[in-house]
């Protein structure tokens, strides 16, 4: 499946999901009122995320940054043949007025449907109760001005971490370009090591942001590359490639869609995504 039914999705890596994503076939392509059940298939289907795990992200979003409203109930599906009428044989409007609805004695087309919407912008309003914090990957700080793009400092400083120095040794010793589990959780420990003294991340943004990274490592990891079982690169990278387009460019890696490409093709659950997590929060300290 191409990504033109997913377009909003190339716009919110940086809440990877949560990081993580206007859809589906008649949602809003401007990533705004973006319907509860849209979202969670969208998040399941781009980033092949089990079920439970899509429905706990997309649960945790629209609590934090959704809200309810009450919206026109959907006209009635029309048959093909009605499809084909002029407007002029048509006996009221496709969505009636109330009026017209009760006299016509449709009592379904009067009552307002309850909604749970999203847009995508919210995601990066900041709050103790929200999603965006400090101590972000590549995204400066609520003391910096405001700004929903990548910082160049941050992102600077992440790719270099990701171009790995030839090894004097073999080899079969160098590790490859690309950041692993580790270099995420140890980035992640600087950043929240340089936070000033009073401006800690709360409990809930500690595991947001240990979530964000532990998360972004599942989705994003190339194939094995290290020969050495004993090496932390036995599991995986994240291709500089796929650093530059997904945290630079905010946009979905190239060839993601491709068989064989970049998008995951085992799904992930909830207990990987939550051992990663807790992996990525051993290195605070450090």
């Amino acid at each position: 499946m191409d990504t033109c039914k997913y377009p909003f999705l190339e716009s919110v890596s940086k809440v990877s999901f949560t990081h993580v994503l206007s859809v589906a076939l008649h949602s809003p392509r401007n990533g705004e009122k973006i319907p509860f059940l849209t979202l969670l298939s969208a998040v399941r289907h781009v980033y092949n995320l089990s079920l439970p795990l899509a429905l706990l992200l997309t649960t945790f979003g629209y609590l934090t940054s959704g809200h309810f409203s009450f919206a026109a109930p959907l006209p009635p599906p029309t048959t093909h043949a009605e499809s084909e009428d002029s407007d002029a044989n048509r006996s009221y409007p496709s969505t009636p007025s109330i009026s017209t609805a009760l006299w016509h004695g449709d009592v379904k087309s009067c009552i307002p449907v309850l909604t749970w919407t999203l847009d995508l912008s919210s995601l990066c309003t900041r709050g103790a109760l929200k999603i965006t914090h400090d101590a972000s990957l590549v995204h400066a700080d609520s003391s910096s001005p405001a700004s929903s793009s990548p910082d160049p400092e941050l992102l600077a400083e992440l790719l270099s971490l990701a171009h790995h120095a030839s090894s004097a040794a073999t080899s079969t010793d160098h590790e490859p370009d690309g950041l692993t589990l580790a270099d995420l959780g140890r980035l992640h420990a600087a950043r929240q090591a340089a936070l000033p003294p009073g401006r800690e991340l709360n409990r809930l943004h500690e595991q947001v942001a240990l979530g964000e990274c532990g998360l972004a490592w599942c989705v994003m990891r190339g194939e094995p590359r290290s020969k050495n079982p004993g090496k932390e690169t036995s599991e995986g990278v994240i291709p500089i490639a796929a650093l530059e387009q997904w945290f630079g460019e905010e946009r979905l890696p190239e060839g993601w869609w491709d068989v064989g490409g970049a998008r995951p093709e085992r799904s992930i659950g909830i207990r990987e995504a939550g051992r990663r997590a807790k992996e990525v929060g051993m290195f605070r300290g450090m």
